[in-house]
């Protein structure tokens, strides 16, 4: 357990605790027709019933998988994440504490441009040279404009100013930190739409770090909904 994978400049996912395995998920599915005792006798049974679970979207067995993982990411990507009503999440409060200055500042090569087919998303394949040129030049004016903003902040402190206003001055790249549990269907759910490609790429890497994770503890789940994408 406590495997970690690096996310973006300064994010991470770790996932610190889980219940359950491949095999929770057959003995869940086996009890209904009173066979949970055949769970673990035969791999391939097993293997062949998971999949058939998955793909005829019979996924209540996978709830009898659960994950906690430790996140760290920026604010806008927690945003997002937070519209999946099936997490909990317990969340770092700058009410309570200041916050350290680490934000996020995307890779040129990763912003492009707005998307004329997708009001949502951006538009890799059009970024010439002329325009990563002006990406470089633009993303290092968004950390000195960062930094700025943390200066502010820090100031507001020492003025005597509360927490919970002077991190009103703080831009959503600034990082954030939660602990978030899931059970396993859930979390496939969350995959199903996450690493989309049509998701946006600054939550997209968290959700394909947090698939390799799980494909430490349930790996015939997880090759079972990739096979069925």
């Amino acid at each position: 357990m406590d495997e970690k994978i690096d996310v973006l400049d300064h994010g991470f996912v770790r996932l610190v605790d889980s219940m359950g395995s491949d095999l929770s998920v057959s003995r869940a599915a086996r009890v209904s027709y009173d066979a949970a005792w055949r769970a673990g006798e035969d791999e391939g049974s097993d293997t062949r019933l998971i999949r058939y679970l998955w793909k005829n979207r019979h996924t209540s067995p996978f709830e009898a998988v659960e994950f906690q993982f430790e996140v760290k990411a920026p604010i806008f990507v927690f945003r997002q994440w937070h519209r999946h009503r099936t997490w909990s999440f317990n969340e770092l409060s700058a009410r309570y504490r200041e916050l350290p200055e680490e934000f996020y500042v995307p890779d040129p090569a990763q912003i492009g441009v707005q998307s004329t087919s997708s009001k949502q998303a951006r538009d890799i394949e059009e970024t010439d040279g002329k325009i990563l040129v002006a990406r470089r030049v633009e993303a290092s004016m968004m950390r000195q404009h960062c930094e700025q903003a943390f200066a502010l902040y820090r100031e507001l402190l020492a003025n005597g100013w509360p927490r919970e206003l002077a991190r009103s001055v703080l831009p959503v790249n600034t990082y954030s930190h939660m602990f978030a549990k899931i059970d396993l269907r859930n979390l496939l759910g969350f995959l199903d739409l996450r690493c989309d490609p049509h998701a946006q790429y600054e939550i997209r890497v968290y959700a394909e770090a947090m698939q390799k994770l799980a494909r430490t503890i349930a790996p015939v789940c997880i090759s079972a909904w990739e096979g069925a994408r």
